[in-house]
């Protein structure tokens, strides 16, 4: 072959890599601004919303100072209407959770006393006649007091709506918890 063809035929070549080189340098440029412009926008997006939120503080801040200067001096309210729970003779508390699930009758009770000790005797009834009891113990919380919860089998109740009987009994203290539940 001529040299000058050889030539020719690497300038080719050479042109051929130059080409694709200059276009994989034009996307990544492009995308790389494409990112940077989106970053921007997003940084200015998040400028303007942080300034808006700044306003909006400000402007209740002030409107709270306001309040305050029109208003009468404030009155605390006592942190409760009555005595301590735990000083009182009797237990109180509520049913906190009971529906069937699984097939289980679940049943969960908050008593209103901390206590570290006693029994919390289940009853359900229907009209009248007893169907089901247990009995579980008390479990201490922080302030206040659980029956350890009831689960029972939805095969040993009737069905329709029941009456749900709770007798706490701690430290010479009863009470009773009542409520319904639909099975």
């Amino acid at each position: 072959m001529p040299k000058r063809k050889r030539n020719f035929r690497w300038v080719k070549w050479l042109l051929f890599l130059l080409l694709i080189a200059g276009a994989v340098a034009v996307v990544i440029l492009v995308k790389n601004n494409y990112f940077d412009k989106k970053d921007d926008q997003n940084t200015s997006q998040a400028v303007e919303t942080n300034k808006t939120d700044d306003k909006k503080s400000e402007e209740k801040t002030e409107q709270k100072v306001e309040q305050k200067e029109e208003a009468e001096p404030e009155q605390k309210a006592p942190q409760y209407d009555g005595e301590s729970p735990n000083k009182s003779e009797t237990l109180t508390g509520l049913i906190t959770y009971a529906d069937v699930k699984d097939g289980e009758l679940i049943i969960r009770v908050n008593i209103d006393q901390f206590l570290q000790s006693g029994d919390c005797n289940l009853t359900l009834s229907k009209n009248g006649v007893t169907h089901y009891s247990q009995s579980v113990g008390i479990v201490e919380s922080v302030t206040t007091s659980t029956c350890d919860g009831f689960k029972i089998s939805t095969s040993e109740l009737p069905s329709g709506n029941l009456q749900v009987e709770i007798n706490l009994d701690s430290d010479g203290k009863s009470g009773k918890i009542e409520g319904r539940v639909k099975i």
